[in-house]
């Protein structure tokens, strides 16, 4: 069974800037608001049949887009990109080629992620993995076969990440 939650009607949404480091026209600093999808595949399990509560499943999107808020989503892995934490700020530089940028952001209004990018793409998987892991903590997770999230970055405009987590489990 599939359980399924429209970011645009359930409320999981984020506004952020970020820069597509090294690309022609996103390579700048710009933003969106995003808005997130979710739908987990498994069997309905426990007292009450869920697949997994949607309250549950809400409050957990709810907190990783409140993370991402009004904050700058700077790639912690991308491989020409170099940063260093100073005071209250951030100094980062993109560096490929002859192509050099640098920036000082004060360190409130940025987060770093373990990423290589901050694509939709790439956030799609990063929101898969933080569901994950959440729902790991909370030991929901062993009727659920699948994770899907997709990032869109606009209306009409996303991409989609499935994880796979228990590829045995019967539905």
């Amino acid at each position: 069974m599939i359980l399924e939650l429209n970011g645009i009607y359930a409320g999981l949404r984020f506004a952020s800037a970020h820069i597509v480091f090294g690309h022609d026209t996103c390579g700048v600093i710009h933003g969106h608001s995003y808005y997130v999808d979710v739908r987990v595949c498994g069997a309905p399990s426990g007292e009450f049949g869920f697949v997994c509560d949607f309250k549950v499943l809400k409050n957990i999107v709810k907190n990783i887009c409140g993370k991402l808020d009004h904050k700058l989503l700077i790639p912690e892995n991308h491989p020409n990109l170099k940063y260093n934490i100073e005071d209250n700020s951030i100094n980062f530089t993109f560096c490929k080629g002859e192509n050099i940028k640098e920036y000082k952001i004060p360190l409130e209004d940025v987060v770093l992620l373990p990423l290589t990018s901050t694509t939709a793409e790439e956030l799609s998987k990063y929101f898969s993995c933080a569901i994950k892991d959440e729902l790991y903590n909370l030991k929901l997770n062993d009727n659920i076969q699948w994770i899907e999230t997709t990032v869109n970055e606009g209306i009409g405009q996303g991409a989609t990440y499935r994880l796979l987590l228990n590829k045995n489990k019967k539905l």
